[in-house]
């Protein structure tokens, strides 16, 4: 894969006279316009990205400025399907949010390993919201109102935060750095990862609420887009030892299965993951599932071990899958 330095990121998020640029909930963000080089650019476009009606206005911004050059550019992505929105231009998929947390947890294993547990589950459920979204917003509305009293949940964004005092704030968080000490020059080396990223440092931070929670109903970023958008959110159920159901784009739960992961069909029904509308989408997941969530799962000898399978399957063999995927 190509080297990360090599690479003009796209998305202007920092402004170059200082501070933070503003999102435009019209236009997206702006976006860097280098010359083109004899041999074309490398650009890796981040994560989020404004979306209106199947298009990407940052991408359409890129397809104006450079025109009849627009094929001497070759974009970088996480996002595996977005060439699916725009077949005619040079795409590579690089998911090197999904690359360096796989290598982290791979060199730290031991103290990941080591922080979660069978000891003491309750049956009840836990989800973990930070930032404010509009499906969260929905989701967290649901919980409390329907499933209070079965389930473990924050919403750090609108005020609900973690009942677990060693549990970061939304401020001690958004001040850690993200890559850890990692050099994203250097990720395929894991003697770079010798500490945790701050999301691993997070999840370790919250162990007692996964210790005390059978499965998880994860909330991740987006929710809204037709292509897929996987974040730590859903991987770190493998590490935490949670089965779970998820709120997001649609299909997202194929493409863990496709990779390989028990999504465990036989508890949960994942009928939502193919309807288009992501409002019906969660009203479905809701309806499907509700006796589960009123419930709860009972974490028996055989659920253990498949979700002792998923986790060995992410630290022995994400990380090629990932690499091997074009």
């Amino acid at each position: 894969m190509i080297n990360h330095s090599k690479l003009i990121i796209g998305l202007q998020q920092l402004n170059p006279n200082g501070g933070i640029n503003k999102f435009d909930i019209k236009n997206g963000w702006p976006i860097e316009t280098p010359p083109v080089e004899e041999n074309g650019l490398d650009i890796y476009l981040e994560d989020d990205m404004l979306v209106i009606n199947q298009t990407i206005k940052e991408v359409e911004k890129y397809i104006e400025h450079y025109g009849e050059n627009i094929n001497k550019i070759r974009f970088h992505t996480d996002h595996k399907h977005i060439k699916k929105l725009y077949p005619q231009l040079n795409w590579n998929y690089y998911p090197i949010w999904l690359i360096v947390h796989v290598f982290n947890a791979e060199q730290n294993k031991e103290l990941l390993c080591n922080s979660f547990n069978f000891k003491n589950k309750t049956k009840k459920f836990l989800c973990l919201n930070r930032n404010r979204k509009k499906h969260r917003d929905i989701v967290c509305k649901k919980i409390a109102e329907n499933y209070n009293n079965n389930s473990i949940w924050t919403y750090h964004a609108r005020g609900k935060p973690s009942p677990d005092e060693t549990d970061w704030s939304k401020s001690t968080y958004d001040q850690e750095n993200t890559w850890g000490d990692v050099d994203l020059t250097d990720i395929y080396n894991l003697n770079a990862h010798k500490t945790l990223v701050r999301n691993w440092a997070n999840v370790i931070k919250a162990q007692r609420l996964y210790n005390e929670t059978s499965f998880s109903i994860v909330n991740e970023t987006r929710n809204n887009l037709p292509y897929d958008f996987i974040t730590e959110k859903t991987y770190q159920c493998f590490i935490t030892l949670h089965p779970a159901l998820y709120v997001s784009n649609k299909n997202h739960v194929q493409y863990i299965r496709d990779w390989g992961f028990d999504v465990f069909d036989d508890i949960f029904d994942h009928s939502y993951d193919s309807i288009d509308d992501h409002e019906i989408r969660i009203q479905k997941l809701f309806h499907d599932n509700n006796k589960i969530l009123k419930d709860g799962l009972e974490i028996g000898l055989d659920i253990q071990q498949r979700l002792f399978k998923n986790r060995q399957h992410y630290l022995d063999n994400f990380r090629q899958i990932l690499l091997q995927t074009k």
